[in-house]
């Protein structure tokens, strides 16, 4: 009967080395163009199917970022006080 192998243990990363990971950001400009995409593309997947589940989460993931970088709610129009 062969021994069962002990598990390694991974040290969680300290909170100094998780500032320093960099996340890829896309410009908001691409990422609406890649929604337009999206929704075009989705137009004409049969309902149900996985292609139609694979569109719809990219399309909830991309909709996600572009919220992210962007807030939703416009600057306020006119002049300041």
């Amino acid at each position: 009967m062969p021994r069962r192998r002990e598990r390694l243990a991974v040290d969680p990363p300290e909170p100094e080395q998780l500032e320093k990971v960099a996340v890829a950001r896309h410009d908001p400009a691409e990422i609406r163009f890649y929604i337009k995409q999206l929704k075009k593309a989705i137009r004409y997947l049969p309902l149900g199917s996985r292609a139609y589940y694979a569109v719809s989460g990219e399309l909830l993931r991309a909709t996600r970022e572009l919220n992210g970088i962007v807030p939703s709610g416009s600057p306020p129009k006119g002049p300041t006080q």
